[in-house]
């Protein structure tokens, strides 16, 4: 029983610093302009989650994960308020993806994707 108690509570530990794990801020997109280096981006935003090369453009793909309900730790008293809260944060989470587009070592378009 402790030890299922200590695999959930680490199990939500991970989940908190895997939301924690970006160093992308969104709010940084607003000093990005058109004509800008591809350089100059990562210097503002930091290294992309991951790029694509198509059609002669490079597409840099940003992410950001944004916990949506406050944690009440206080309330993780026994391991079915445990196993509720780690379903509950499992589903809190709002994913956020970013594209920039660069031609040419240049900027020309930058935008939130949406599903």
């Amino acid at each position: 029983m402790k030890t299922m108690k200590s695999v959930l509570a680490a199990g939500v530990a991970l989940l908190l610093l895997a939301g924690c794990a970006t160093t992308f801020k969104p709010w940084k997109l607003s000093e990005i302009q058109e004509g800008m280096s591809r350089d100059q981006v990562v210097q503002i935003l930091g290294n992309p989650d991951y790029t694509v090369n198509k059609n002669g453009a490079e597409y840099l793909y940003y992410s950001y994960q944004e916990e949506l309900t406050p944690i009440n730790e206080g309330s993780l008293n026994n391991d079915a308020a445990i196993e509720r809260r780690v379903e509950q944060i499992t589903n809190t989470f709002k994913d956020y993806k970013y594209e920039v587009m660069v031609v040419e070592g240049k900027v020309v378009n930058y935008k939130e994707l949406t599903d």
